[in-house]
């Protein structure tokens, strides 16, 4: 009698320990995903002007391996652009091995650039190339006008 109990015992501990490990389990993902005017992503910010760095912070969470984590811009609102239309040259893949944050910049303002709403995407890819996550932000971008009047201004002054 003993021995059938200590069976059963084995047997609903072994279950147990099977539901919990099933639970832990979880996949690689973004677990979130901002854009900051700072590399440490401590200062989230909405609107940029030209000169400014904007950062992209995604971070990788539950990573056992290897992921990619691939970033581009797109224009979102932006007069005279198609929005989703990729903006020139705005994009990057990042490397990422283990847990921690993937941070893209651009400055402003690399060509394409002009005031309006844009979006950042990150998708996050398996080694073999599968998406597993994907997550995006918008940021907006204002005075470039104000900056090619002044620069305007100031040939003119000079040429007097």
């Amino acid at each position: 009698m003993m021995r059938k109990s200590n069976w059963d015992f084995a047997l609903a501990l072994g279950i147990l320990l099977a539901l919990v490990l099933a639970c832990s389990a979880t996949t690689a993902n973004i677990s979130s995903f901002k854009i900051t005017s700072d590399e440490a992503g401590n200062n989230e910010a909405k609107s940029f002007k030209p000169g400014d760095k904007v950062y992209s912070v995604a971070v990788i969470a539950n990573n056992g391996g290897k992921v990619q984590a691939k970033f581009r811009v797109l224009f979102d609102d932006v007069e005279g652009q198609k929005a989703g239309t990729q903006v020139p040259g705005a994009e990057k893949t990042l490397d990422i091995e283990g847990s921690r944050p993937a941070i893209f910049w651009i400055t402003l303002p690399p060509a394409g650039f002009q005031n309006g709403r844009y979006k950042v995407e990150v998708n996050m890819l398996s080694e073999t190339g599968e998406q597993k996550d994907q997550k995006t932000a918008t940021f907006e971008v204002t005075g470039f006008e104000k900056a090619a009047a002044a620069e305007t201004e100031k040939s003119d002054d000079n040429a007097k």
